[in-house]
């Protein structure tokens, strides 16, 4: 996850967010896809307190879990996002603090301590030493008794990093290999978003390529997000184990996907 390819995909969601910004909060609600309600109920359990989303991007998640009721700040280690998510909170008539910061580094960024923090990215990492950093990073940033949710390999299921791969190579085959994603036009630079999935043997990239239309010239931007195929649920309790974590569980949400099937997520408790 290079910081140059989250620029580059941040900055041209950001160019067409008038296609985006009348339907983002039905998508993260629950009507098309509901990790920020689960987040806010498991807050809700919690007794509230402040809340970090740690990859916050341009912040759309962040305002439903405000507008939720969630006492939450923003984080995201893109400046370019940051920035824009500042600017997509006041424009929405919202007061969101927001900050940027590498998870490892949270703990130095800001003195505040949470009672939950969200990461929707955090099995995106690519290297074991960045994993254990970040979680370290983490699990000093939350308040005893504290909670980090994230996406990632389930409690339960097979465990084998050859079935974690076989999931991938399933949900790769259901979905188009190369998509045309949107065309949009705004003073006077015309771009159409296109992207490439590519299948590796302990990853697949999403490739997302930017053709611009401006001032009688084309050019081509392109911006690669990788996701990995490491982090299998034995190895997660290991890693949450040496970080200091007292428990990890996956916590079950029945109706609450895109589909109106249940959400998943894991739940590591300090």
């Amino acid at each position: 996850m290079r910081e140059a390819s989250w620029e580059t995909l941040y900055r041209w969601d950001w160019f067409h967010r008038d296609a985006w910004r009348r339907t983002f909060r039905d998508w993260k609600r629950g009507k098309f896809g509901g990790s920020s309600a689960c987040f806010a109920e498991i807050v809700r359990e919690l007794g509230g307190g402040p809340t970090l989303d740690c990859s916050c991007g341009l912040g759309l998640k962040t305002i439903v879990m405000k507008e939720m009721g969630v006492d939450i700040i923003g984080s995201d280690r893109c400046a370019f996002a940051v920035e824009k998510a500042r600017e997509l909170a006041a424009s929405e008539g919202l007061d969101i603090k927001y900050f940027t910061s590498s998870w490892a580094a949270l703990p130095k960024r800001t003195p505040q301590r949470f009672a939950g923090i969200f990461n929707d990215a955090l099995t995106w990492t690519l290297t074991r030493e960045e994993f254990e950093a970040s979680l370290r990073g983490l699990h000093e940033a939350l308040d005893p008794g504290g909670v980090l949710v994230f996406f990632g390999a389930e409690e339960g299921g097979r465990d084998d990093p050859d079935f974690q791969r076989e999931l991938l190579l399933e949900s790769c085959g259901r979905e188009p290999k190369f998509r045309i994603e949107w065309t949009h036009e705004a003073e006077g630079t015309r771009c159409t978003s296109i992207a490439v999935r590519e299948l590796g043997d302990t990853f697949f990239d999403e490739h997302h390529l930017y053709l611009i239309e401006e001032a009688g010239k084309q050019r081509l931007e392109t911006a690669t997000i990788r996701q990995p195929v490491l982090w299998h649920w034995p190895l997660l309790v290991e890693l949450f184990e040496s970080a200091g974590f007292s428990k990890l569980e996956t916590r079950t949400f029945a109706g609450r996907a895109r589909d109106g099937g249940t959400v998943k997520l894991n739940v590591a408790t300090k």
